[in-house]
């Protein structure tokens, strides 16, 4: 087979009104600089036609919440220490933020609800990170309990780098149940939270057979990465998103139903109502074990939305590895906020400027 080489993009203006705004939560390696990384989050909507513009609709966002970084608003502080969106909820009501300070062995989270602050966590390397998880409650979200982050520290080991890199991407959004799949990724499993019960599993062998038969530089038998990248249902049914190698697979459940998504369509993420496909470029981890033959052939960098009606692919182009300010891209994770709320929350006038931001 041959790789997609080059594919007719349009720009996301071109789609029908969509009902919700993209949150881009982009990490950027810093070379030379001491810092390690960096966060550049940026949100895209119909009107944002270049990754400046989706940055700045970001900045505006950030400022109406009070995150106490006046001494580096007025210059007296380090760049490397600001404070950046990690988690919105759906609704925009449920906030996290983080910052790496000094040299990046502290970390500072903040939780807002609503944009009033309501708690404040720094860790300093010499203990535990319980990271704070938000999850849906009927209609409404709320933070997980210790109760419940117990009971799902038992199934998976969670640490603040899984919240940083959404590696919880296989946790339902109640928290109720999650998908896992064993050691040598030959079965996903959905488990229940509470009491870590079995709830359906599926065998994995068929899609490695697919990935193996898709990809003529790959030999059967071949070990490739999987993770599953997003999960939405119930005990009764539902869906997954899952990477296997360099190609992409829905899952549905109970009936085990396959759908073939694509190929480099990394952290992957379906709106809520299944009508967009938000995906990215290949990023560092994944890039690292390419051949140059394949790296050169896959998408050019940056933002992808595909809708699923239609077919078009609207694409933002962003390149860190050619912006003297950046260096190279290391992950991205998307994030769905409604997009009613995401305007009551921007022209609300109680925010930390006092100024309407979605005009």
């Amino acid at each position: 087979m041959g790789y997609m080489l080059s594919q007719d993009y349009c720009t996301i203006e071109e789609f029908e009104e969509m009902d919700y705004y993209l949150f881009c939560g982009t990490q950027i390696h810093k070379s030379g600089t001491g810092s390690g990384f960096e966060r550049k989050p940026s949100i895209i909507n119909n009107d944002i036609k270049t990754i400046e513009e989706a940055k700045e609709l970001y900045q505006r966002f950030r400022a109406k919440l009070p995150l106490d970084d006046e001494k580096l608003e007025s210059g007296e502080g380090d760049e490397n220490e600001r404070t950046e969106v990690l988690y919105v909820s759906p609704d925009c009501k449920w906030i996290i933020t983080t910052r790496w300070s000094n040299y990046q062995n502290v970390i500072t989270t903040k939780l807002f609800v609503e944009k009033e602050k309501t708690r404040e966590e720094v860790y300093d390397g010499s203990e535990e990170i319980t990271p704070i998880i938000i999850i849906k409650d009927g209609e409404q979200y709320k933070e997980m309990d210790d109760r419940h982050y117990k009971q799902l520290s038992e199934i998976v080991w969670v640490n603040f780098y899984d919240i940083v890199c959404s590696d919880l991407k296989g946790m339902s959004e109640e928290g109720d149940l999650i998908a896992i799949m064993n050691d040598d990724r030959s079965l996903l499993t959905i488990k229940r939270v509470e009491d870590g019960t079995e709830r359906w599993s599926y065998d994995l062998e068929g899609i490695r057979e697919d990935v193996w038969e898709r990809r003529d530089d790959m030999q059967k038998g071949y070990e490739f990465f999987s993770t599953v990248c997003q999960f939405e249902g119930n005990e009764q049914e539902g869906w997954l998103v899952m990477q296997a190698g360099s190609s992409f697979y829905k899952i549905a459940y109970p009936s085990g139903k396959v759908t073939y998504l694509g190929e480099y369509l990394y952290s992957p993420s379906f709106s809520p109502d299944g009508r967009y496909l938000a995906y990215s470029s290949v990023d560092y981890d994944n890039r690292a074990g390419m051949k140059s033959t394949e790296y050169e052939q896959t998408p050019p960098p940056g933002i992808y939305v595909r809708d699923i009606e239609t077919g078009k692919t609207a694409y933002i182009y962003w390149d860190p590895s050619r912006n003297s300010e950046e260096d190279y891209f290391e992950y991205r994770d998307f994030l769905w906020i409604e997009k009613d709320s995401f305007e009551e929350y921007m022209t609300d006038t109680d925010g930390k400027n006092g100024t309407k931001g979605a005009e």
